[in-house]
């Protein structure tokens, strides 16, 4: 909630100062807010919400979060089928320093080019209208913005070796899409591994996940399905992904011969 609120101040160009004579909220309570040194009264939410002059449809959303935010460990919103409403991941995300992301069965968001966002789309999408899916598509390709701002996000991801070998689309998508894996891995913010097949039984059997880190601590974790998604921020919680993601770091081979893996099956798919 302290993210949200700081963006939505951002957004206005005005400092906790101003805000606070705005609202008749101290600037000190505006920014103990913003930083999560205190909790709110959902009258000053409220008022906060006026003044920032949010749609209605958003402020639903974040008067939910708030409602559940003394439930520390989750915090739930549905799956959408419109880009607005993943504004609540896409603020995590761009508050974040770093986020480690294992997908065995897919490429990240992060990393997809448009073509293979499509695809996964309307896959997964259920029905999907095209322009439901061109939203998507748009959104997904905006959040990457956060890769190549003045301070990057320290993206670390593991993915599964099959994924290597599972084709879509026209002739080419695939290696398209292999080729900008192997470009994004030259940034040095960016490391990608590969998780072999012949790996056996590990943690990372439980199905996919995204710690995110905030001043290079890790502070939440993102559980997804095809209904709702899940919000972790407990510290015996992430604690838990964060072993399961060194044990699976330690499984894979490193950076340089995960990219040796990424160009030798680009070339293949050619």
């Amino acid at each position: 909630m302290a993210i949200l609120l700081r963006r939505l101040r951002a957004a206005t160009g005005l400092s906790a100062a101003e805000v606070s004579r705005q609202t008749e909220l101290s600037a000190s309570k505006v920014n103990r807010m913003e930083n999560a040194e205190i909790g709110f009264y959902m009258d000053d939410l409220e008022k906060l919400l006026d003044f920032y002059r949010v749609s209605a449809k958003r402020r639903v959303e974040i008067m939910d979060i708030a409602r559940h935010a003394e439930q520390r460990g989750w915090l739930r919103m549905n799956t959408p089928n419109q880009p607005q409403d993943w504004q609540t991941w896409v603020d995590f995300e761009a508050e974040a320093s770093g986020l480690m992301q294992y997908e065995p069965l897919v490429i990240p968001g992060l990393l997809q080019t448009p073509e293979y966002a499509k695809a996964i789309i309307e896959a997964t999408g259920n029905g999907l209208s095209a322009d439901e899916v061109d939203a998507l598509v748009t959104s997904r390709m905006a959040r990457q913005g956060v890769l190549s701002k003045s301070k990057p996000l320290e993206l670390k991801v593991i993915v599964g070796e099959g994924v290597l070998s599972q084709p879509f689309g026209a002739r080419g998508a695939h290696a398209r899409q292999l080729r900008r894996l192997v470009d994004s891995a030259g940034q040095d913010h960016v490391s990608i591994q590969i998780l072999p097949t012949e790996a056996g039984l590990h943690p990372g059997l439980a199905g996919s996940f995204t710690i995110l880190e905030y001043d290079d601590e890790a502070s939440l974790v993102l559980l997804e399905n095809k209904v709702s998604s899940l919000f972790l921020d407990e510290p015996e919680h992430i604690e838990i992904y964060a072993q399961t993601w060194a044990t699976l770091t330690e499984l894979c081979p490193g950076p340089e011969e995960s990219v040796e893996l990424l160009t030798a099956a680009a070339k293949r798919f050619s």
